[in-house]
């Protein structure tokens, strides 16, 4: 009889150990990780007319420099166009003026297109795109429409261009201006990376947020 009320007692000892709050944990199976919520998203929909959309997240102010200045942020980028053929290519990009106050240096901006040799495929100005209308802390989409060219087989890296408003440092990338969002901003070639594409000969075509 004393050794059934033991088992008894110890058993119950033991289950007032696990159910406090304070007491064993029972072991869980391992977390799964997780992709970067912080890294750029991009989407690809359509065949004979390919529309790519990305989503960036604001990078960090400590990254910050002259380049940066001010702290400008890509949200959004949309693009559309029909790879195979000369054809318009509808461009839709939002920005966000996060420094707090209006911008007053009016830079032309341009959409840059080059292959895998990084060799320029195509360059062309958004004339539409003038950060001296961004508000500070407002969201505001630019749209514009542009005549492309057709794109062999290959692979594509489309990228932002914003020169110095000098004429004698317009390609001289270490004065170029650089956009305050995560994995956009190459410092090296001072272009801001959004996208990359490729086009396959079989008519499949895939887009990514960043170049390798």
């Amino acid at each position: 009889m004393k050794t059934a009320v033991s088992i008894f007692a110890v058993m119950q000892a033991l289950f007032s150990v696990l159910a406090a709050p304070g007491g064993l944990a029972l072991p869980r199976e391992p977390t799964k990780p997780q992709a970067s919520a912080s890294a750029p998203q991009c989407e690809t929909s359509g065949t004979s007319e390919l529309t790519i959309t990305c989503a960036y997240a604001a990078g960090s102010s400590v990254d910050a420099d002259s380049r940066t200045a001010p702290r400008i942020i890509l949200n959004r980028a949309v693009i559309s166009f029909i790879p195979s053929n000369e054809s318009h290519m509808r461009i839709e990009l939002t920005f966000t003026n996060d420094s707090g106050a209006s911008i007053t240096d009016q830079r032309v901006v341009y959409l840059a297109i080059d292959d895998a040799k990084g060799e320029n495929h195509m360059r062309r100005p958004l004339p539409r795109v003038n950060f001296m209308k961004l508000e500070p802390g407002k969201p505001t989409k630019f749209e514009e429409t542009l005549l492309a060219p057709a794109f062999a087989p290959g692979r594509y890296i489309v990228s932002i261009w914003i020169p110095s408003s000098d004429p004698s440092l317009k390609f001289d990338p270490k004065h170029n201006f650089l956009i305050s969002s995560n994995g956009v901003p190459d410092s090296a070639s001072g272009l801001n990376r959004i996208a990359k594409i490729t086009v396959s000969t079989s008519g499949r075509r895939k887009s990514a947020a960043n170049p390798d």
